[in-house]
């Protein structure tokens, strides 16, 4: 199965994600910025380790499934 930035991956984040970590300069719905491995390596590192949505936050942290989803997009070559 091939994973979609665009389908698979910008569903995974919140309003709430995109419009908080944009502030800080993190495009999480912008697939230039999101492709880079070394972007995307933080972001993965931050939702498996449960460091992203903060607690604080009032979200839910990504499921195991969703963080797999997101492995499996990196180790497919980030498709758009």
């Amino acid at each position: 199965m091939t994973v979609s930035f665009k389908s698979d991956i910008v569903p995974l984040f919140t309003s709430m994600d995109i419009e908080h970590m944009s502030a800080l300069g993190a495009r999480l719905d912008d697939y230039s910025f999101m492709s880079r491995p070394g972007t995307a390596s933080l972001v993965y590192e931050q939702v498996s380790s449960g460091k992203m949505p903060p607690s604080t936050s009032g979200e839910q942290r990504w499921s195991e499934g969703n963080v797999q989803l997101f492995r499996a997009w990196m180790d497919g070559g980030y498709q758009p």
